[in-house]
């Protein structure tokens, strides 16, 4: 049986058109276009039958306009379709019906759809929306002697055709709900809860939700509503993130999209993140070791999965009730690039600039505040994502955590992920980020031209461990594996 946003199967039906008389086999997967409405009817020249046929024939023009076909289905025969389409209305029949009629004399379309009445051995008034992909949208069964609504079945059609959500008495003037508008305290999406809000990111929102089904707290990313690519490639990246199974990589239940939203389903880790711990205290050199270390470990399973995070810094690292490192918001710096490559369109945690400043070469064209940018460079947060494209070059990803080929223009890798856990490393050593300069651009003139490893040596002399030094280093290919940076972190 058919069901409702699940692919209907194949099924075939000998058709009679009205203006020829003549007929022709439909075969759905052969010959589906478009948008579909299959009407079952009982037999020809029953009572309530022709009006109803009828009230859909005269309304035939408004379902072109939707790009929805037509077709009425109910046991006679051909013959006897051909006989009803001749036959004016004031005598039972159906002359200048405007769409075909067709054949299924033993009920088996009815039966596979879910509209065949098994005591009366006839098809119930079954409708049935199926939309360009093959799925169904919209089913209603009515009793053998009530006719259906044509405008209630337009009414639905155009709401299914807004991709939206539509209320009760919902008309095509009054637009769709917005659904993410509506994501409240206590307001159900899928089969998860809402509790609270716990923060607002780059693409999304993260709530504490309860899992209905399985009786569990989760954290629900509901990302925000973009670019279809941007969202694709948003979703395809946590699906990938969701393949890494490792005790310091946030575990990823679910991607999906739920009421309409796309959201990532993630376990909720309670202890806050790397940055709020850093606010409120600070960590031993013992301590601030062993967690990079660990911070290291999941990098090195995610790398070895094909996974880059592209946007390391402290507020992406949760620590569970132990202490323990949980990264999260794997691959969505490529997510980002997507938007960027497509859209200005700001997000209110984003700094987006319509000129270029860097070729995809590093050539420098000069610093934001000359271009009349001053007040945003003046008051960006330095530990926020920047997301900014312009001619050949994208700059994506945190200032106080990016890495030199990131600044200049080029995607990040690896490589860039140890670079970033190398300034996580200074910083949870030293109380203060390397990476401090006042702007942007000040941040990633210093990432090209000056040395960042003898920064970290000038501030902290012999606190920061040698074998991880070249984390740092400018170039990517002198940098170690994050697996090596374990290793070498085990060994101090």
């Amino acid at each position: 049986m058919w069901q409702v946003g699940s692919p209907i199967s194949d099924f075939r039906l000998t058709c009679v058109e009205p203006r020829t008389l003549h007929e022709s086999t439909y075969q759905y997967r052969r010959d589906h276009r478009g948008w579909l409405a299959l009407i079952f009817y009982p037999r020809d020249f029953s009572f309530v039958c022709p009006t109803e046929l009828m009230a859909f024939s005269d309304r035939a023009h408004d379902f072109e306009q939707l790009g929805c076909r037509l077709i009425g289905a109910s046991i006679d025969s051909a013959e006897a379709h051909q006989e009803w389409i001749t036959v004016p209305a004031n005598r039972g029949g159906v002359a200048g019906i405007r769409f075909p009629l067709a054949s299924d004399p033993e009920g088996k379309v009815a039966k596979l759809a879910g509209a065949w009445n098994e005591e009366q051995q006839l098809p119930n008034r079954g409708l049935f929306l199926i939309d360009p992909d093959g799925r169904l949208q919209y089913s209603v069964i009515h009793n053998l002697h009530v006719g259906r609504s044509v405008d209630e079945t337009l009414r639905v059609l155009r709401a299914l055709q807004t991709g939206g959500l539509c209320p009760v008495a919902w008309t095509g003037e009054d637009g769709t709900l917005d659904a993410a508008g509506m994501l409240t305290q206590g307001r159900v999406i899928g089969h998860y809860r809402l509790r609270e809000v716990l923060g607002n990111g780059s693409f999304g929102t993260v709530f504490l939700a309860w899992d209905l089904r399985l009786q569990r707290q989760v954290a629900l990313k509901v990302l925000r509503q973009t670019h279809e690519r941007a969202r694709e490639a948003l979703l395809d990246e946590a699906r990938a993130a969701a393949s890494v199974n490792h005790p310091s990589v946030c575990t990823i239940y679910a991607v999906e999209e739920l009421d309409q939203l796309p959201v990532i389903v993630m376990r909720y880790v309670e202890g806050g993140s790397l940055s709020d711990r850093l606010r409120d205290q600070s960590l031993t050199p013992d301590k601030a070791k062993r967690l990079v270390k660990q911070i290291a470990e999941g990098l090195a399973a995610a790398h070895e999965r094909g996974v880059v995070h592209g946007d390391l810094k402290p507020a992406n690292i949760l620590l569970d009730e132990q202490g323990g490192p949980c990264i999260v918001d794997f691959g969505l710096s490529h997510g980002r690039a997507v938007v960027a490559s497509q859209s200005k369109t700001s997000a209110s945690d984003e700094l987006e600039v319509d000129e270029t400043i860097l070729t995809a070469t590093g050539t420098w064209l000069g610093p934001m505040e000359s271009r009349g940018d001053e007040a945003i460079e003046q008051t960006w947060d330095m530990a926020k994502t920047v997301s900014w494209h312009g001619g050949s070059a994208s700059l994506i990803g945190t200032p106080a955590y990016m890495s030199p080929e990131q600044a200049i223009g080029k995607p990040p890798g690896p490589l860039s992920d140890v670079f970033a856990l190398g300034l996580i490393l200074a910083e949870l050593l030293s109380g203060r980020r390397v990476l401090d300069e006042r702007s942007v651009y000040e941040i990633l003139h210093f990432l090209r031209d000056e040395d960042i490893a003898k920064r970290v040596l000038e501030r902290l002399a012999d606190d920061f461990p040698r074998a991880c030094l070249s984390m740092l280093s400018r170039d990517p290919t002198d940098r170690p594996t994050a697996r090596q940076v374990a290793s070498a972190l085990d060994a101090t």
